[in-house]
């Protein structure tokens, strides 16, 4: 039989076995867990990168797109602007041709068919015919197509030359002024210049 010292050495070695034993298995699930949380924490992180990451593409994605929108319609824009210096560049000139043609007698003849025209669609009384000031010398010769009772007036709207009629108890308006037909001019010329912008 183990004396009591033998007995308590034992017991002690048991204790301490066990102890160690516990610690060991503590130890163990500790580094498990530290293991097990390193693992969360790095996979964590990894997916706050990857979202910002994401998040920061997209924000480059939208602010490239924004940019290049932007370039395209301020493009866009000098385009149009740069096609209506073109277009009024255009019509100013034509508009000078004009004006050098009415000082013809070709221009006299142009006026007298287009009076005559003109008289032939609106012989009514209380017809009112309207001419570019410049023109207003022509206004006995061209009153003859219209008939009696007509009223001849300088208009400061017409610009170029030709002719207004108006009728206002009859609803008739007529403009066959070298105005009008020169505005008139503008959508053919858009679509046929080739400064369509797209």
């Amino acid at each position: 039989m183990a004396t009591i010292e033998e007995r308590f050495e034992m017991i002690q070695k048991s204790v301490l076995d066990q102890a160690e034993a516990e610690a060991k298995k503590l130890r163990d699930e500790a580094e498990e867990f530290k293991t097990t949380a390193m693992k969360k924490a790095e996979a964590e992180v990894l997916q706050e990168l990857y979202s910002r990451i994401q998040d920061e593409i997209t924000e480059i994605h939208t602010s490239a797109t924004r940019s290049v929108s932007q370039q395209e319609s301020k493009e866009r824009q000098d385009l149009l602007l740069r096609r209506e210096e073109i277009t009024r560049a255009v019509f100013e000139q034509v508009k000078r041709r004009l004006l050098d043609f009415t000082k013809t007698p070709a221009y006299i003849d142009l006026m007298n068919e287009i009076a005559k025209e003109l008289g032939a669609r609106c012989p009514m009384e209380g017809t009112i015919v309207m001419l570019r000031r410049d023109d207003y010398h022509l206004a006995a010769k061209l009153g003859e197509h219209f008939g009696k009772n007509v009223r001849i007036l300088a208009d400061e709207a017409i610009r170029i030359g030709g002719i207004k009629v108006m009728n206002q108890s009859s609803g008739i308006f007529l403009d066959e002024t070298l105005d009008s037909r020169l505005e008139d001019q503008k959508p053919w010329f858009y679509s046929h210049s080739g400064l369509t912008i797209n």
